[in-house]
């Protein structure tokens, strides 16, 4: 099957769905034709191709350029396995499996393999450094992103390659802030921070940072876990319904800028019915997972940190007090 009849087994609205997604333009007024070769002059553009190979999953990829190496037009896989490549119209769904058309595989074939391999590899990366980025501090400085790529790979994040980045994860941002989604309407029509480098800790590594990248996210908070671990053996709700629940708990936490309306909120959510003896021990992981995890209203920072900041500018302050105090006796003679 070659990838014009692959399209002419499609039908209108799917044809022109997959137009207005392609070019971002109204198809209303195109008949079937106009649809099936501009839909086929877009995807064949090696542009195009190298872009979605550079981005599509691990596995499909891996599924994707063995089926072409072996000249393979038909994938006996379930279409989930390929639902990145079926989307990106690089192969077809069928009851069966899937079908790769000749002339589609014989234009990737054609494609420099090791280039884009080396550019996935650098797209990894860069997701895995973004989302580790925004899932540690929630909302960021652009100037803090840069000097963090800066830090661990010792070149420049270009303006365009950052905005790349974001527009792959439907970020937008708001002036100088990357804000995640979940919390950007918060930030809408307020006067946002002025930019201080002090305000963000700093994970001591590439690999430290990677440990927040995507949606395991702060799964290695210790002391969160705790909490999240009680949670889970006390809660009456059904399994599914105990899952939504964690994830609730953990964005609160994580989430938080007001200790006693978090710990409402998870009272109402989870322990308004506890018996004392376990409400004592919910209190007790409460505070110590909020002290001891990595909280995006101090940029990362675990609240326990921020107090002990406080208390070294504090001694230093004092300390710098008494050098400013004269000692009069200096200035006594012997009378």
């Amino acid at each position: 099957m070659d990838y014009r009849e692959a399209l002419h087994n499609l039908n209108d609205i799917d044809l022109k769905y997959i137009y207005e997604q392609l070019f971002q333009e109204k198809a209303a007024e195109l008949h079937q034709i106009e649809l099936i070769e501009s839909i086929r002059k877009e995807v064949f553009s090696p542009t195009y191709l190298n872009r979605i190979l550079q981005l599509m999953p691990s596995d499909e990829y891996s599924l994707l350029m063995h089926s072409i190496e072996e000249e393979h037009e038909f994938v006996p896989v379930p279409s989930e396995r390929v639902f990145f490549a079926l989307q990106s119209l690089l192969m077809f769904e069928t009851k069966q499996g899937m079908i790769l058309p000749f002339d589609l595989r014989r234009m990737i074939k054609q494609l420099d393999k090791q280039d884009i391999e080396v550019k996935r590899q650098q797209l990894e990366q860069d997701l895995e450094f973004i989302t580790g980025v925004l899932f540690l501090y929630g909302y960021v400085h652009r100037q803090h992103v840069e000097q963090l790529y800066k830090r661990y790979f010792n070149q420049e994040l270009s303006e365009e390659r950052l905005n790349y980045l974001l527009q792959l994860l439907g970020i937008q941002p708001v002036e100088d802030m990357i804000i995640l989604p979940v919390i950007r309407d918060g930030f809408v029509a307020q006067e946002l921070p002025a930019y201080d480098a002090e305000h963000y800790y700093v994970p001591e590594n590439f690999a430290e940072l990677k440990l927040y990248a995507g949606s395991h996210h702060h799964q290695h908070e210790e002391a969160l876990n705790h909490l999240i671990d009680f949670i889970q053996i006390h809660a009456s709700e059904e399994e599914e319904e105990i899952r939504e629940l964690i994830d609730t708990a953990r964005f609160l936490i994580i989430a938080s800028n007001n200790a006693n309306l978090t710990m409402e909120e998870l009272i109402n959510l989870f322990a308004k019915d506890l018996p004392e003896p376990q409400f004592e021990k919910f209190e007790q992981l409460f505070i110590t997972a909020l002290n001891e995890t990595r909280l995006w209203i101090y940029g990362g920072k675990k609240l326990s940190e921020v107090s002990q900041e406080n208390e070294a500018q504090k001694q230093a302050e004092e300390e710098e007090k008494e050098k400013k105090v004269i000692n009069l006796d200096v200035f006594r003679k012997d009378i």
